[in-house]
């Protein structure tokens, strides 16, 4: 329920009110909007600190603390009047989005049940990805019978019940102590070290490419729809995959490894810009795209997730994540600006070529990271074919 609210009233908020805030303030687009990418670039500031916060605090009294900053950030945004103060509510707000959105709940879910956290992290991104379904309608009906500052501040008063919720989960989430090692590993130490270096290298980039290409196609999907002559409300699709496959993965008790289900949208993201390229000749094509980009999307938010725990384990997951989730919170932050650069200069059709180019990258990644910690059903089945 916490990550439902908290994506509601904050990531999707100016695709509710962006409009209504323009037309009775008189700010451009380019102001209007830009309060999200400060929110981002705040979140990838920050995103280093949540492992201390947490160890310090624990996760719950951590989350609760980011939730007061959304809910004050939107007190503000009702209140405000000059760009400026718009801005500065929006840093406020991303301090609280890093400290309460899904990466703190996983790294929550994690401090209280470790390596078993992976189906309640599957649980909280189910209900979490209904959230712009939820939200923009309600955004919507909410600017039929007021203006968007009481609506705004309508949802600071939701981030408040987001709160409520909060109290309801155990104050156990707190990253437990390392162990020392025996003195005498330390050559095994520094070539686990080396390993889990040079894996997190590849995990930060696999994450950063994701949030790249998620963040700018979900930016400028109306105009993709629209270029194809989709109408807006086909966009259901994409919901109906993103929530579909993390029902799938749900339903299926989460037994697909995280290594395994990487591979698979590693390999799934670029034939789903292939198929969107196809959309010029049949609307079919771009009905697939959309729905399998929508499941592959959906799935992406459960690899970021689970997937630090098959490479690090438990132990230092909320800090090793926050500092390797920050370069994707900065590319995310110029994802929407480069792709409308792109569309401008390319098109839809180079804008998707791009896009495959980059699905690529992230296959590449993929295999490399399969390929570096082999799925332990894969070992299992070679050694019983080796006995």
């Amino acid at each position: 329920m916490t990550q439902l609210i908290n994506w509601g009233i904050t990531f999707y908020m100016p695709g509710a009110f962006g409009t209504a805030v323009m037309a009775e303030t008189g700010w451009s687009a380019v102001v209007t909007f830009s309060g999200l990418t400060v929110a981002m670039l705040v979140m990838g500031l920050v995103s280093p600190l949540t492992g201390l916060f947490m160890a310090r605090a624990g996760g719950r009294t951590m989350m609760m603390a980011g939730t007061l900053c959304i809910s004050g950030g939107c007190l503000l945004m009702a209140l405000t009047h000059s760009a400026a103060m718009w801005i500065a509510a929006w840093v406020l707000t991303g301090a609280g989005m890093r400290f309460a959105l899904y990466d703190a709940a996983f790294a929550l879910l994690v401090a209280m049940a470790g390596v078993h956290a992976r189906r309640s992290i599957s649980l909280v991104t189910l209900l979490g990805g209904l959230a712009s379904a939820v939200f923009w309608p309600v955004g919507a009906a909410l600017l039929r019978i007021t203006d968007w500052r009481h609506a705004v501040f309508i949802y600071a008063g939701a981030g408040l019940v987001s709160l409520l919720f909060l109290c309801a989960v155990p104050s156990n989430g707190r990253p437990a102590l390392p162990v020392a090692a025996p003195s005498d590993a330390g050559e095994g130490r520094a070539t686990e070290n080396r390993r889990t270096m040079i894996s997190g290298f590849w995990y930060a980039t696999l994450i950063a490419l994701l949030s790249f290409v998620s963040t700018s196609v979900s930016t400028h999907f109306p105009q993709i729809l629209a270029a194809y002559g989709m109408p807006a409300l086909a966009g259901m699709l994409w919901g109906a995959g993103q929530v579909g496959a993390r029902l799938l993965d749900v339903v299926s008790g989460a037994r697909i490894s995280a290594l395994r289900l990487n591979l698979i949208t590693g390999i799934a993201l670029p034939l789903c810009f292939l198929t969107g390229l196809a959309g010029h000749f049949t609307p079919a094509a771009t009905a697939v795209f959309v729905l399998g980009y929508g499941a592959v999307n959906g799935l992406s938010t459960v690899v970021k997730a689970a997937l630090p725990l098959t490479l690090f384990g438990s132990e230092h997951y909320a800090r090793k994540t926050g500092i390797l989730l920050s370069p994707a919170f900065f590319l995310a932050a110029l994802a929407p600006s480069a792709y409308a650069f792109l569309l401008e200069r390319a098109g839809i059709p180079g804008t998707l070529l791009v896009s495959v180019v980059l699905g690529l990258l992230v296959t590449m990644v993929s295999v490399i990271l399969w390929l570096r910690h082999p799925d332990p059903v894969t070992l299992k089945t070679s050694c019983i074919r080796k006995l």
